[in-house]
């Protein structure tokens, strides 16, 4: 995946709607698509509206930094880390953001509104399961 890969992720899923509601079906939704312990959260508004630590996951400090990253930088977490192979222009050794991925922008009706953060696999991993989700949820709101 290249860094105009991952900014098209994030045109393609963003919403028009998206509320709290959302977040826990997006949230279950991922503890259901991993059998891996992973950290969860979605954040809306400021707010963090869904958070869940799987057995054996207690720390939220990559969650929090992967957090830091999205809203610092207005984009996901792996298109910053991406960017940065490409460019090397993010500082690697800031402790408040994590420059891999597993964070992911909630874009609603073109404004970043939030985030949805999973930590506990592999980087590449954690983001892919976002966007599985994330499309899925899409696809079905589409449906209804």
């Amino acid at each position: 995946m290249t860094n105009e890969d991952a900014l098209q992720l994030e045109k393609e899923l963003s919403f028009d709607h998206f509320d709290a509601e959302d977040a826990y079906r997006i949230g279950n939704e991922i503890v259901k698509k991993t059998s891996k312990p992973v950290r969860i959260r979605i954040v809306l508004d400021g707010d963090i509206v869904f958070q869940y630590l799987m057995p054996g996951k207690k720390a939220v400090e990559w969650l929090d930094r992967k957090q830091n990253t999205v809203k610092r930088y207005q984009h996901s977490s792996y298109y910053v880390y991406l960017d940065q192979q490409e460019r090397h222009i993010y500082d690697e050794n800031d402790a408040s953001i994590a420059i891999c991925g597993g964070g992911f922008p909630l874009i609603i009706k073109g404004e970043l509104r939030g985030c949805v953060i999973v930590s506990g696999l592999a980087h590449g991993e954690d983001h892919q399961l976002i966007i599985d989700v994330l499309r899925g949820h899409k696809n079905e709101s589409i449906c209804e």
